[in-house]
């Protein structure tokens, strides 16, 4: 596994102050029991010190206590719209998507999705891999050998060999996270 788990702390030097309540198991405890997927530490740790937001206004990141309304960054709600999409567009050509995507077992994991519709998505450990991975799809499915916040860290450094972030790096939070 190519990277080295880039800590919170750095993502400060150029995202800035992280805005939400940096609980990790407040935040995902409800989700990961109710839905049995759990995600890894690093993914978690970022959403929930961030919240829900647009990296660089081109990457949007869902949260899982977003607000209802909030333009939709609660995560169950990509996981929605995505295993819908994905289900039905495997179904029509199975040769363009050669990942499952939850809720299909063992799928990919939607958790970010491009102003442009393109998804982001960790890769379960498997076929070949002890460890998470980050997957995107824009046309065509890239693998990256990362974990998600090395992924975070290379993207709007423009150190991937494939463009998804661009432009100097910012974090705009966007709505709010539902109270206990």
């Amino acid at each position: 596994m190519k990277g080295h788990l880039v800590g919170i702390s750095r993502f400060r030097e150029f995202l800035g102050q992280p805005s939400a309540n940096g609980d990790v198991e407040c935040d995902w405890g409800v989700l990961e029991e109710r839905t049995r997927v759990t995600l890894p530490y690093d993914y978690k740790e970022f959403v929930t010190a961030y919240g829900p937001g647009s990296v660089n206004g081109q990457l949007y990141l869902f949260h899982p206590r977003a607000v209802d309304g909030d333009q939709g960054l609660r995560l169950e709600y990509l996981w929605d719209q995505a295993g819908y999409a994905y289900r039905e567009l495997t179904l029509s050509n199975p040769d363009l998507y050669p990942y499952p995507v939850y809720p299909a077992k063992g799928g990919c994991v939607p958790i970010a999705r491009s102003v442009s519709g393109n998804h982001v998505l960790l890769m379960p450990p498997g076929e070949g891999s002890e460890e998470w991975r980050v997957v995107f799809d824009m046309g065509q499915w890239v693998v990256l050998e990362m974990n998600f916040t090395d992924f975070l860290w290379a993207a709007p450094r423009e150190e991937l060999f494939v463009p998804v972030i661009d432009g100097e790096p910012c974090f705009e939070r966007i709505g709010d996270i539902d109270p206990l």
